[in-house]
């Protein structure tokens, strides 16, 4: 008989609710930027919005995408708001002075990305190595947005650069600028990108 009741007792009991897994759809489960990288849904929506673009940031002639999707995939940070919109950061692995960042709405949607990178890392320019650029993808559309979400991500990566690690005298780095480049314009070949940039000061 008290078999009888365990078994019934057991059986009542209430099975525990699988946590939410992290997805663009489900940004709340996100406890970092490397659970939102792992989302094949992420990836596919950052190839989708980029485009077939190539450009140099970590590497000569690089595919944009593969390079965005790099510099969010090494050591994490947990995401921020910019108002109703999630940002999402992190830096590449093995090379954490090179960094990304995401932000989304809250349905998922992909609003800007970004990479903070050295010009070392293509060009062969005197002193380069003391300076990073921030390159910033948003649509020209979001014109609402674009001014709060640029100067959000301009701030994030001035405050980066500052704290980057300098050896014992050499010159602090600097922060270069931002380049906003809309992924909806229409490039011709041998065309220039259509971007604005946007000054340091």
């Amino acid at each position: 008989m008290l078999g009888i009741l365990l078994m019934l007792s057991a059986a009542a009991a209430p099975v525990p609710t699988p946590a939410p897994r992290c997805a663009p759809t489900r940004l709340a489960a996100c406890r970092d930027t490397n659970q939102l990288v792992a989302s094949p849904a992420f990836t596919a929506a950052v190839r989708r919005f980029i485009g077939n673009r190539k450009a140099s940031y970590l590497y000569k002639d690089g595919d944009v995408a593969a390079q965005q999707i790099e510099v969010l995939g090494g050591p994490p940070e947990e995401p921020a708001r910019i108002g109703e919109l999630y940002r999402f950061t992190a830096c590449r692995a093995h090379s954490c002075p090179e960094k990304g960042a995401a932000v989304l709405d809250t349905a998922g949607g992909i609003v800007a990305l970004a990479i903070l990178y050295s010009p070392c890392a293509t060009a062969d320019t005197r002193d380069c190595n003391r300076r990073d650029d921030l390159v910033v993808f948003m649509r020209e559309r979001d014109r609402l947005q674009r001014v709060e979400v640029v100067a959000n991500l301009r701030a994030w990566a001035v405050e980066q650069v500052a704290g980057s690690y300098t050896l014992p005298g050499q010159p602090k780095l600097r922060f270069g600028g931002v380049t906003v480049i809309d992924p909806a314009g229409t490039v011709a070949p041998g065309a220039a990108i259509p971007r604005a940039v946007i000054p340091t000061r």
